[in-house]
């Protein structure tokens, strides 16, 4: 292979040797090297064959290089194959050059004759340059002198020519202000109002220097009709019928005309005050849009009412949110409890739009929030007074002797009211998690969570209930019981019975089925913290209803062991047989056999008063005679009522009458018979 410098080697062609002249000379190679030592055969034949076999370009290109020492050494030192594969690695090497050496000489040739070209234009271009210099020269020369002379000889006349000029200008502004009052009469006329503040605004400024001069006429003709124009400006602004816009643009031309409009603001406060006031009950989206304008505009004309507007946005809308409080009370769906919600939400995004400071969005979440958990938990209110209502129906109609089928059908209706009453309640809370709108997004999984909490604590207080209906425990709330203590008293076994089933049947299907819906609908949740737990646990309420149904179910033993018990006392007791017992019974018998006779009779007062002393000197006669006095007592009392209720005029004696004819009888009886005591 060539060399980079230095004599070439013997056998190379004139060809190949101007081609190495031409590359040593384009990467300037240093002659100097061409001085250093050749390297000696020793030298190169400690070299291994592996070492000078993989020798590197560098040391074959440089001047030491001897190409018939190092053709020897790699005969000596390799293989056949391993000088195959250095011929052919050397030939693809050469050929690469060949190829480099090629693209580098056509690059330098192409920009060689770009360089050509160029030169050749720039000196066809510089030819005439000089002269066309020349003439430029001379031109700017002529103009120059032409424009001095020019000067020159206005220079006299330019004072004449400004002064002329403003007098024109001033000529113009006096024939504008005495035809200022025609001016504005035709803009009132059109109803150009803004045209008329701007005509009057650009003549103010001469009417208070000239005004009690030659003006003093146009000038009150024009202050005439401002106030006609101010007049109607304050009509558009109070004027219902007028769009916002316009009551906006009626504002600023009065601000225009240094008008007080503090009072207009207020004025103008109060009547959007009135006026939200009026759509809370019937708001509509027209109206909201419209709202939406008027705060726009009352920010534009009066900046610093952004307080006020706030405080009447967030008003607006705390009214509003508490009308749907107020509709919770009814019996409402979740679909239009949702609508009243969604519009609501779109209204206070409207708002904020031109209010953000009011966060009315924030607001109507938290509001929202409330609100649905609110409406959960009255559906489990409602739910559960369902639930007693069935079973308080049940315990004022049921007794002992009810047939069988009635029992049935009784216990029937129980159980679908309570099952079917949460499956209904499911698939209404379902559509508050149905929506895909941003509010419902934002809520979807405290939903849930309210919804488990709701059927856990739906769960234990219709057992407390269930528990209190039978009797069994008095301290159990009563918030949402209708029963009084009289009522819970005569509590019937067969209800303690169906109770108990009943809560054998919420057990096993109840329950589960609640517990499926859940899973399948209501999955996910987790708003709540970790430390409370998960919101509803089926196997405690399980294990609630059947220890609740085991104690019912002994309750209800225990209430048929008592009545047997009872019955069996009445039935066997031993008589006592002694004289006041003897004595007492057949006054008792009697008194009973009068108050029957006493029934079938007709009073008139005297009839009934006689009885009425006869019963009262009885009850202090008798109490010698019996054990029992108040069961004495209370049949005289009846034999007295049933007079009373067959009399005609029932009209008692008082009670010092009573007394007097009394001790009256007893002196009388006393005289008969001295020796009574």
């Amino acid at each position: 292979m060539a060399t980079a410098g230095g004599a070439a080697p013997p056998g190379m062609d004139e060809k190949a040797r101007r081609t190495r002249d031409l590359l040593a000379s384009f990467y300037n190679t240093d002659p100097s090297a061409s001085a250093a030592p050749p390297a000696s055969p020793a030298s190169l034949a400690r070299l291994s064959p592996t070492a000078t076999a993989g020798s590197p370009l560098d040391s074959i290109n440089s001047t030491s290089f001897d190409p018939e020492i190092y053709m020897d050494v790699l005969v000596q030192q390799s293989n056949l194959e391993s000088l195959l594969q250095r011929h052919v690695k050397m030939a693809a090497e050469i050929k690469n050059l060949d190829t480099d050496l090629q693209m580098l000489v056509y690059e330098n040739y192409n920009k060689f004759i770009s360089a050509t070209d160029t030169i050749k234009r720039m000196k066809t271009n510089i030819v005439g340059m000089e002269t066309n210099m020349e003439q430029l020269l001379a031109k700017i020369t002529s103009v120059q002198s032409k424009s001095d002379t020019v000067n020159t000889s206005l220079f006299d006349k330019r004072e004449n020519i400004e002064k002329l000029h403003r007098t024109r200008n001033l000529l113009r502004k006096v024939q504008f202000i005495y035809d200022l009052p025609t001016r504005l009469n035709k803009c009132i006329k059109t109803e150009a109002y803004a045209d008329a503040v701007r005509f009057f605004t650009g003549a103010k400024p001469i009417f208070e220097a000239y005004g009690d001069t030659s003006f003093q006429e146009c000038k009150k003709a024009s202050e005439e009709a401002m106030d006609l124009v101010i007049q109607h400006l304050q009509g558009k602004l109070y004027s219902d019928t007028e769009p916002i816009e316009t009551r906006a643009e009626a504002v600023v031309l009065l601000k225009q005309l240094n008008y007080p409009v503090d009072n207009l603001k207020s004025n103008l406060l109060e009547k959007l005050e009135d006026c939200l006031l009026n759509l809370q009950n019937e708001p509509t989206q027209a109206s909201i849009g419209d709202i939406s304008k008027t705060f726009r505009a009352y920010l534009i004309i009066f900046p610093d009412s952004e307080r006020r507007l706030i405080e009447l946005a967030q008003a607006l809308f705390s009214n509003r949110y508490e009308s749907v409080r107020e509709n919770l009370k009814k019996r409402i769906s979740s679909t239009d409890l949702l609508a009243m919600l969604r519009s609501l939400w779109e209204d206070a995004t409207t708002i904020d739009e031109v209010i953000p400071e009011a966060a009315l969005p924030a607001f109507s979440l938290e509001t929202t929030r409330d609100i649905i958990r609110q409406h959960i938990a009255t559906a489990f209110r409602h739910l559960q007074s369902e639930i007693s209502d069935a079973l308080i129906r049940t315990h004022s109609t049921s007794n002992e002797k009810l047939e069988e089928s009635q029992l049935q059908t009784t216990m029937e209706t129980s159980k679908t009211k309570v099952s079917q009453g949460c499956i209904d309640l499911l698939q209404e809370f379902h559509h508050l998690i149905d929506g895909n709108t941003e509010l419902l997004v934002k809520l979807r999984d405290l939903i849930i969570d309210w919804v488990q909490e709701g059927f856990q604590d739906f769960f234990n207080k219709l057992d407390g209930h269930f528990h209190l209906l039978s009797g069994r425990s008095k301290s159990f709330s009563q918030e949402s019981s209708t029963l009084d203590p009289v009522q819970i008293e005569k509590v019937p076994a067969v209800l303690v019975l169906m109770l108990s089933q009943l809560c054998v049947y919420i057990e096993q299907t109840t329950i589960p089925k609640v517990t499926e819906e859940l899973a399948s609908s209501f999955s996910g949740g987790g708003a709540r913290s970790y430390e409370y737990g998960p919101p509803f646990v089926p196997g405690e309420i399980c294990r609630l209803y059947h220890s609740s149904g085991e104690k019912l179910l002994h309750h209800y033993i225990n209430m048929k062991t008592q009545k047997i018990s009872k019955l069996l006392n009445k039935r066997f007791t031993t008589p006592v047989w002694i004289k006041e017992s003897v004595i007492s019974t057949v006054l008792k018998l009697c008194l009973k056999s009068l108050q029957e006779f006493v029934r079938l009779q007709t009073f008139n007062r005297s009839g009934f008063q006689q009885i009425q002393l006869d019963m009262e000197f009885l009850k202090s006669s008798l109490k010698e005679f019996v054990d029992d006095e108040a069961a004495v007592s209370f049949l005289l009392k009846e034999v007295n009522n049933a007079a009373h209720e067959r009399c005609l005029d029932p009209i008692p004696l008082e009670p010092p009458i009573l007394d007097k004819l009394i001790n009256a009888k007893l002196a009388k009886i006393k005289e008969q018979n001295p020796n009574m005591q």
